[in-house]
């Protein structure tokens, strides 16, 4: 399992995932494994991020009432609206044995576009317990208000990133370590906030402080501290869909790395 996964899992078994994830990466069957362990994790009877209790097991099987999967059916080619009018009617209602209702369309670009129009209103205004996860390959295919409604994931073994921001992101982190120079922090947090695609550089972020944590790439930081800072990464990204201040979230992660 990735890093970017591990920590996913871990968000979610504080019960501090957002409501509405985007999973997306090269590998449909990666991601569709990834989207089912999220749903053990959120309803897991030993509180793990999945075992083999009876919950666990009656959701591998495809038998839980609380967790549904939305995907194209028959001879069709895209998920109808009439798959999705189900869905919401189903999403407001409370769960009926589990603690979270969980819903994974995939794969979601297959979304008509009726049904994409249909899910938005639910996005805006979830019910309490309840976990969307939309999986693709392709995000952009996916409508902006249903991106702009959701945190979008990328789990897969390698993806492509901006090697100039990665090397800057390096560098302020290696300067904060050595000298313990505050100000790079600081510096670090503009630069990852002012990128056109913040929710991208914000992950980028996250993924550089966990490959540093694995020892993959070396800082004079202590891993504990990589990891809070890491995971502190992830869960303030669930805030941008609200308009929060970039910067604001990605100096209180990396508050994180500060003794």
């Amino acid at each position: 399992m990735t890093d970017a996964a591990s920590l996913l899992l871990d968000t979610a078994r504080r019960g501090e995932l957002h409501h509405a994830i985007i999973l997306h990466g090269p590998a449909p069957g990666s991601l569709r494994a990834v989207a089912i362990q999220i749903a053990k994790t959120l309803n897991c009877g030993n509180s793990t991020n999945g075992d083999d209790c009876h919950i666990c097991q009656r959701i591998d099987r495809g038998m839980h009432p609380d967790v549904h999967l939305i995907e194209v059916g028959g001879d069709r080619k895209m998920i109808s609206v009439e798959q999705i009018r189900e869905l919401v009617m189903e999403a407001a209602l409370r769960p009926y044995e589990g603690r979270n209702k969980v819903f994974i369309i995939d794969p979601a670009d297959a979304l008509s576009p009726g049904g994409s129009n249909s899910l938005l209103k639910t996005l805006e205004e979830p019910a309490r317990d309840t976990t969307f996860i939309l999986i693709t390959r392709t995000p952009d295919l996916l409508l902006p208000t249903i991106r702009s409604r959701s945190q979008s994931i990328y789990v897969g073994g390698e993806q492509p990133r901006d090697e100039q921001l990665t090397s800057d992101i390096v560098a302020a982190l290696r300067r904060f370590g050595e000298n313990n120079e505050s100000a790079a922090l600081l510096a670090l947090a503009a630069l990852v906030a002012e990128q056109e695609n913040v929710s991208g550089s914000m992950a980028l972020l996250g993924d550089v402080l966990c490959e540093a944590a694995a020892g993959r790439i070396m800082l004079p930081i202590a891993r504990g501290r990589l990891l809070a800072a890491a995971d502190a990464t992830v869960a303030a990204m669930r805030f941008l869909v609200v308009n929060a201040d970039p910067r604001m979230l990605v100096e209180q992660s990396l508050a994180a790395l500060v003794a």
